[in-house]
């Protein structure tokens, strides 16, 4: 932990009491104050990386449960949430595709015949990564399997490291995996989170198939061909003539067969859950079920203690529960009162709504981590839902918006990682994430906006 993070701590604690010492806001419950103070510490621990994020998420319980701010029932609700075991099933299943090599298989299977022309080769791994986005449900797991792969590809054309042609690969593999993703319910973090204020705060249950439906054609689909075309423009290279051996394809094992078979299954009720109404948290934990039974699984009790991660869990609890925490103290509708006041929201108004909304939560991202975007602004989405007269639902989407519109990849960890794994620079894909920002404000987001209108969402 550099210097610079760990002068941060005292800052926030400093900020936290200053908020306590200010004067309770009239016809406010007592806990009003140590709640928001509680928040403020909190997301800014996790978006400066201070502590890691799973000591913030146990110093979270502890200061709710030891000063009181909120009854046990609330500060834990996140345990009980079905998205945290939407995590706790996408981690075994992610673990169980890169044991069995099914991870592998795949992404080698589709990186196979890309290497005609360039443009063809970036298209090629931007869908590869959305394709394993529906088989392995983390972001940076998606990429720790993939950019290794498309490392040896870039090996295997005669992409030289520092080459503007294999800075364009690792780009396409990052932001593949994750800006399209971010349209897929269980593929990201912050998904999840959303679906689980959702359910926390207010009983919403988000389908996958309804998500997929209002956000992946424009949002995944048009902003991914945007960033192939970012980054054939950017980042061009003709193909090189020298080439090394393709290596031999991965061998699908037993248990990668199996773990096919599991995966299909839970893709199939994903989607069709507006049919059946099982939250997707039930059906990730059967599909780990299925993984870890002894005989037709496809993990062993070792593999489970090699690659366990209860910091994410922990995180994730952490996330719904603070959510839960600035519902039920009121401190969420303080923060309304004055975010209303100010936008003046108004059902006559459609448009401005819509805008002014997704830019609160772009401006949101651009300070907090992306989960805690959603935990500011979730509790009080029913607020602007009664002053829009919009559904609740349509208010809780608008939230993706903003946290799939980001200037810098400092704003994203797994974008961090990808960057890292493939050896990129953060100037490189700021090249990358100012222009596709700038087209998604002005272009996709009110092509999502008229996409929302012609499904009955919006007026």
């Amino acid at each position: 932990m550099t210097a610079r993070r760990t002068i941060v701590i005292p800052i926030l604690a400093a900020v936290a009491l200053t908020i306590l010492a200010l004067p309770l806001p009239s016809n406010a419950a007592p806990e009003v104050l140590p709640a928001m103070a509680l928040t403020v510490f909190t997301i800014g621990m996790w978006a400066s990386g201070s502590l890691p994020e799973h000591l913030t998420a146990i110093a979270f319980f502890l200061l709710a449960m030891i000063f009181s701010i909120a009854p046990p029932g609330v500060v834990f609700s996140g345990f009980q949430s079905s998205a945290f075991w939407l995590v706790f099933g996408g981690m075994i299943l992610g673990v169980a595709a890169d044991n069995t090599g099914l991870g592998r298989y795949v992404a080698h299977a589709l990186s196979g015949k890309l290497d005609t022309t360039y443009p063809r080769l970036i298209s090629g791994i931007v869908f590869v990564s959305i394709a394993l986005a529906f088989l392995v449900p983390s972001a940076i797991g998606r990429m720790i399997i993939l950019t290794p792969i498309i490392l040896g590809v870039a090996d295997h054309l005669g992409f030289d490291a520092g080459s503007r042609g294999r800075t364009g690969m690792v780009l396409a593999t990052t932001f593949g995996c994750f800006f399209v993703p971010l349209t897929i319910l269980p593929a990201n973090l912050v998904n999840v989170v959303l679906a689980g204020a959702a359910d926390t705060l207010y009983g919403v249950s988000i389908n996958y198939g309804e998500y997929l439906l209002m956000h992946f054609p424009i949002t995944g689909l048009l902003k991914g061909v945007v960033i192939i075309i970012l980054i054939c423009l950017i980042f061009p290279q003709p193909m090189p003539d020298k080439r090394q051996p393709r290596p031999e394809p991965p061998i699908l094992s037993p248990d990668g067969r199996r773990l096919t078979i599991i995966i299909g299954f839970a893709l199939v009720a994903w989607m069709t859950d507006f049919l059946h109404g099982v939250p997707p948290g039930w059906i990730a934990l059967i599909a780990a079920f299925a993984c870890l039974l002894p005989t037709l699984g496809v993990l062993r009790a070792d593999d489970m203690r090699n690659y366990a991660n209860l910091g994410s869990l922990l995180y994730v609890a952490a996330i719904l529960g603070l959510g839960a925490v600035v519902a039920s103290t009121g401190s969420g509708g303080l923060i309304a009162d004055g975010l209303l006041a100010v936008t003046r929201f108004d059902p006559s108004t459609p448009a401005y709504n819509y805008a002014a909304f997704t830019a609160i939560g772009i401006l949101l991202c651009t300070f907090a981590t992306l989960p805690g975007s959603v935990i500011v602004l979730a509790p009080f989405a029913d607020q602007v839902a009664e002053a829009t007269g919009w559904p609740l639902l349509t208010v809780l989407m608008i939230l993706v918006n903003g946290f799939s519109t980001l200037f810098l990849p400092y704003q994203s960890a797994p974008i961090l990682v990808g960057l890292r794994l493939g050896g990129a620079t953060m100037g490189q894909a700021t090249r990358i994430t100012l222009p596709l920002a700038a087209i998604t404000i002005c272009i996709l987001l009110p092509l999502n906006y008229l996409w929302w209108q012609w499904l009955g969402y919006l007026p």
